[in-house]
């Protein structure tokens, strides 16, 4: 038989006693047996409860459990506590944290609305019953306000093995959004020496955050880098980053690099909305993406992780506005080839505007137009420079034929182009007119069958030139290739062929297109390359493709791209394959490539996560990079071994080499704690 009592405390802190047997003694409630105590703040079972309903004061004693709201919960063998006050003390002390998971242990507590103060504790995260890893201390305080955990004398063991002692340790135990010190990145390398970052996060405001990230390279030098991200509206946010890193004067010497010291900055900003939230019918976007920097080791001393690979920095400036059927757009690109001492003579974009009219009915349903008109700045310092003006208009007669079976097109194009050349050339020009047909007939069908459904496109394309017009300067060459290259529209018919296989329930298993030109000109050879892709996806696990160029004129396969990928619970496979050897009809100019990347990975044995990776460069029978390594991972801690293989581009005084780096790196997350990273790597200078 269970008796409930309500008493009310002087203030407004409502208690609720319910168990077995209750007894009032003046101001005091005596309750034993299943106790269930209920208040504004705290759910309490105990054996027996005596709680004096005047002075707040509440005894606990036997199988105690405390929960205080929906996070925390104790278990305890006696317990004094004030309801008024929340101050108490409790021994033993279990200690639990939901959202962490982190849970303490110690002889004895005293409890306070700000913090617990525990002696002789253990804190984990793993099982209570023989914890993977556990830090046993003297003392301790976990602060409940700042939510910062403080341990004197720590020991940290792993199963039973003391692995580390410290004076003093602390860690959060607070995941939300906070000003703070992030975890350190901690490595040695055999040239760069000691290597220790340490990044300060701030936290001011809801809409903004920033990371301070000073770092020191004993041998090689120290620097500071810092981002800054904020979100100025519901459609846009954006980041701004700069940092700058001094070398030794001994290594930079040593190294026999370009620049003793490398900095520089990025800004990005998207915003999806900028006039439109002002005009109605108006859909607009702006993209920032700028970057500038001294030299290519501005990258790779970013952190340990930061590579550079490419040595064409590129900035960006996107913006576009569209209403109905008009389109305008704005675009610039900057480029600095981190290969060069100097960017003078670097051809830049700055600006390109764009003018697009969507195709739209004219005079009749079935008879579009179009328009598109671009203007085109090709800048720089050293060099010619150009203004191109481009106009195409193509319109274009749309019909059916054999009750719908057979459609067929024909398209009158023109197309215009003026430009302006600068600095060293200024005053001639180029210009062009051009007319040419479009014709166009094609057939698309689609059957179901009882296990798939299937849609097929087969077209033929024939362009005949009408009128060409040529006139001024159009041989300017920047590097190999052409200032701006000149488009001479060939007489060519191209026979196009699609199809698709889809299941019952709408999924695509195979996409299937093959493509090839022939050109009527005496001047080129007949036959363009044969352009043949495929794509099969057996099942939501296993997809693979291949695409393939066949060149006619020089009887070998001018681009093929492979891939394979695999996934399921156990494993996750891509394996990619591009081979590439093409001659620019204009240029006469060659490029080749012949790359091959894997990436695997398994969680075959339990608990272990095996990963390798490759990127293999076939033409120059070298490895760009390539790594393997495994993870382990438990309930409360993970760590992982990763060897790693990589070269990286640098600008030394006189000639861009490379560094060929090989490091193996240790890592160890402790949840909740975070991740401590040892790597022991090792530099090696290449020439390119």
């Amino acid at each position: 038989m269970f008796l409930a009592c309500s008493v009310f405390a002087q203030d407004p802190q409502d208690v609720e006693i319910l168990a077995k047997n209750v007894v009032k003694d003046g101001n005091i409630v005596h309750a034993e047996g299943n106790v269930v105590l209920y208040s504004q703040k705290y759910l309490i079972t105990a054996d027996k409860a005596d709680y004096n309903y005047e002075s707040g004061d509440l005894d606990l004693l036997g199988n105690i459990t405390i929960l205080e709201g929906v996070d925390y919960a104790s278990r305890s063998g006696q317990t004094k506590l004030n309801l008024k006050t929340d101050k108490g003390e409790s021994a033993p002390l279990f200690f639990f944290d939901d959202k962490t998971k982190i849970w303490l242990k110690c002889d004895n507590a005293i409890l306070d609305p700000e913090y617990y103060l525990t002696q002789k504790s253990i804190v984990s995260s793993c099982n209570t019953q023989d914890p993977d890893w556990r830090i046993a201390f003297t003392s301790g305080e976990l602060n409940r306000e700042s939510k910062w955990m403080h341990l004197y004398n720590p020991v940290f063991y792993a199963d039973d093995i003391p692995v580390l002692y410290l004076p003093y340790f602390s860690f959060s135990t607070d995941t939300t959004r906070r000003t703070g010190l992030l975890r350190p990145d901690i490595g040695f390398g055999s040239s760069e020496g000691f290597y220790y970052l340490q990044p300060i996060y701030f936290a001011p405001a809801v809409n903004w955050d920033a990371e301070v990230s000073p770092q020191i390279r004993t041998n090689r030098g120290k620097g500071i880098h810092s981002m800054v991200r904020f979100v100025d509206s519901q459609y846009s946010h954006g980041e701004f980053s700069a940092g700058y890193f001094k070398e030794n004067a001994t290594y930079a010497e040593e190294k026999n690099l370009k620049n003793d010291y490398h900095y520089g900055y990025k800004l990005m900003y998207d915003r999806s909305a900028l006039l439109s939230t002002k005009y109605d019918n108006l859909e607009d976007g702006l993209w920032i993406d700028f970057n500038s920097l001294n030299d290519i080791d501005y990258y790779n001393t970013i952190d340990n992780e930061s590579r550079a690979y490419n040595k064409l920095v590129t900035s960006k400036l996107n913006y576009y506005a569209k209403r109905d059927l008009d389109y305008f757009g704005f675009y610039a690109k900057y480029y600095i080839d981190t290969s060069k001492v100097s960017n003078a003579n670097t051809l830049q974009e700055l600006p390109t505007m764009q003018y697009h009219r969507f195709a739209n009915s004219l005079l009749l349903d079935n008879l579009l137009y179009s328009i598109d008109y671009n203007v085109k700045n090709y800048d720089r310092r050293e060099g010619t420079t150009a203004l191109q003006n481009e106009l195409s208009t193509p319109v274009t007669l749309y019909f059916s034929l054999l009750d719908d079976y057979l459609h067929a097109s024909v398209s009158e194009n023109i197309y215009m182009t003026h430009v302006s050349y600068g600095n060293e050339d200024a005053g001639n020009y180029g210009e062009q007119f051009k007319n040419f047909h479009k014709f166009s007939l094609f057939t698309e069908l689609a059957k179901p069958y009882d296990n798939f459904f299937h849609t097929m496109y087969i077209g033929v394309e024939h362009i005949a030139p009408s009128y060409t017009k040529t006139q001024g300067t159009w041989d300017y060459k920047y590097g190999s290739n052409e200032l701006i290259p000149l488009e001479i529209e060939e007489k060519s018919t191209a026979l196009k062929f699609k199809q698709f296989f889809y299941n019952l329930d709408g999924e695509k298993r195979v996409s299937h297109s093959v493509k090839q030109v022939y050109y009527y000109s005496d001047d080129r050879y007949k036959y363009g390359d044969l352009e043949n892709d495929i794509k099969i996806y057996l099942s939501e696990q296993l997809s693979f493709g291949n695409a393939i160029n066949y060149s006619h004129e020089y009887n070998k396969l001018s681009k093929t791209q492979s891939w394979l990928t695999y996934k399921d619970d156990l494993y996750a496979t891509t394996l990619r394959y591009t081979y590439q050897d093409t001659v620019s009809n204009t240029t006469s100019s060659s490029k080749s490539y012949n790359y091959l990347t894997m990436i695997a990975s398994t969680n075959y044995y339990d608990g272990y996560n095996l990963f390798t990776s490759i990127n293999y460069d076939l033409k120059d029978d070298l490895f760009k990079s390539w790594s393997v390594g495994f993870k382990k991972s438990k309930k409360c801690w993970d760590y992982s071994v990763i060897y790693r293989d990589l070269t990286l581009p640098k600008l030394t005084s006189s000639s861009v080499d490379s560094v060929n780096r090989q490091g193996l790196m240790l890592m160890f997350n402790l949840y909740p704690l975070g991740t401590v990273n040892y790597e022991f790597k090792r530099d090696t200078e290449q020439q390119l």
